[in-house]
């Protein structure tokens, strides 16, 4: 769409909308009009709502969830189980898995996989943390509920690798969950089936 058509500011947020996953020009433009169609204080309030997110989100101390203070609202919850530690690839697997009401214990989020085509290194994921915390608060069992991919099972070696001397059980969730699908998107039943029936990696 040309830039001429349209005045700078909305043109401006067109190029922010469109960061988002799944939002192209057209998409975005629409969501514009319809803020339009409703008052100029919608896009107020939607910046205004913005900028909260910006000023009062943390990153949790312990798992890496998003959260208001230093630990987020699990991690804070004395009902929780401590000797059991989920594995995730991102913050949006965990509320997956939450959304299931059968995992009780903790979580712990990776911030992505090992991935050479994304420039992803061992390094740049949560993995010494990860072992902080199995030896901090006396972790006797790890399940990885990681998506089903080649990036999934090579992080999972160098995990299971790295956490070896520290005797903890590892364990996966079972896949019944097709190869290439997206633990976020999954139906709650398919992932509470999967968390209960995990089998340990050998």
């Amino acid at each position: 769409m040309s830039k001429f058509l349209l005045p700078d500011s909305i043109f401006k947020l067109m190029n922010e909308l469109t960061k988002f996953p799944g939002v192209g020009e057209k998409t975005a433009l629409r969501m514009i009009l319809f803020g339009l169609r409703n008052n100029l204080t919608f896009f107020k309030d939607l910046g205004e709502a913005f900028i909260n997110v910006y000023q009062n989100l943390k990153i949790c101390k312990r798992c890496f969830n998003i959260a208001e203070d230093e630990l987020c609202e699990i991690c804070k919850d004395p009902k929780r189980e401590e000797g059991i530690l989920c594995v995730v690839e991102d913050i949006g697997d965990l509320m997956s898995i939450e959304r299931t009401g059968q995992f009780k214990g903790r979580y712990h989020v990776l911030g992505g996989l090992v991935s050479p085509m994304e420039n992803k290194r061992v390094e740049d994921l949560k993995i010494k943390e990860l072992k902080n915390s199995v030896l901090l608060y006396k972790i006797t069992e790890i399940i990885l509920a990681l998506n089903p991919s080649m990036e999934a099972e090579v992080t999972a070696f160098y995990i299971k690798d790295f956490l070896k001397d520290t005797g903890v059980k590892i364990t996966k969730i079972a896949y019944g969950i097709p190869m290439g699908s997206d633990i976020e998107y999954l139906d709650e039943v398919t992932m509470a089936v999967a968390i209960k029936e995990r089998r340990e990696i050998e």
